[in-house]
């Protein structure tokens, strides 16, 4: 009874002393709406191809390439609230930016765009939704859903309790990246017509995975850096995320483009 008394005495606590701007944001408050939505799509991810089974797939050309370039358009507006609230603010330091709280407009700003990144995981929870649909169960990896599920509950805690400093270089890089994915996936949507013509899928794992280094990078400088005032704790938990992405995505990379390419020689041979 002790035990749960003070759990959920320290619960309160660190709810808190989240950041005051965001707490009153829709989801924000606590985890549970997160963590309700994140099981609800693991339920689905369970269930779905059971329920699929003995259907015929959707066919959802149409529909794909308008959420694909919806994406797109999406990436590119966060990209651009991303570098357009920086470089309002001539003294951010873009490795090195504390963790700002005040109700400044340029913080707002920058703030509101890092809580629409998040929002922007539930969306893309219709990636794996429309591998279900359409029967495509080989895409639904491990790699693929604990990228999905993990992401939303990632950003949640961005948004609670620091809603700025560094961790705008992990949202924008991935939202520049998305604009490319996302625009390949809308092309690929239209059909063999326009798909012959995209020969740089292999470039977007390359991407991802240099943008994974790209934010161990980051952490490890603002781990080193004390003066650079982000929460230790956070410091660490997206430097040990962005290395089991850098993990998995690479050993995708190798099975799906450099052992398939060997296997491929060898056929010749």
């Amino acid at each position: 009874m002790a035990s749960s008394q003070r759990l959920s005495t320290y619960y309160d606590f660190v709810m808190a002393v989240g950041d005051p701007r965001t707490h009153e944001w829709p989801l924000v408050a606590t985890p549970w709406p997160t963590i309700f939505l994140m099981a609800i799509y693991l339920l689905i991810v369970k269930i779905g191809p059971k329920y699929m089974e003995n259907r015929k797939a959707w066919d959802l050309r149409e529909v794909l390439v308008v959420y694909n370039f919806g994406l797109v358009f999406l990436s590119g507006y966060m990209l651009y609230e991303f570098i357009a609230s920086i470089l309002s603010m001539p003294d951010f330091n873009l490795m090195c930016e504390r963790v700002r709280y005040e109700d400044d407009p340029r913080q707002l700003r920058l703030a509101r765009v890092i809580y629409i990144y998040y929002l922007s995981k539930f969306v893309e929870f219709f990636d794996t939704f429309f591998f279900i649909l359409r029967k495509k169960n080989n895409q639904i990896t491990f790699l693929h859903v604990y990228h999905h599920a993990t992401m939303c509950l990632l950003w949640w805690m961005v948004c609670k309790w620091i809603a700025g400093g560094i961790t705008y270089f992990g949202a924008s890089f991935n939202s520049f990246i998305h604009i490319i994915m996302y625009l390949y996936y809308g092309l690929s949507a239209m059909g063999p017509s326009v798909r012959k013509y995209l020969w740089w899928k292999r470039y977007l794992t390359k991407m991802q995975l240099i943008q994974f280094l790209a934010v161990i990078y980051t952490a490890s400088y603002a781990l080193y850096h004390d003066d650079c005032g982000n929460p230790r704790f956070f410091l660490w938990l997206q430097l040990g995320y962005g290395m089991t992405l850098m993990i998995l995505f690479s050993h995708f990379y190798m099975m799906t483009y450099i052992k398939k390419g060997d296997e491929k020689n060898k056929k010749v041979q």
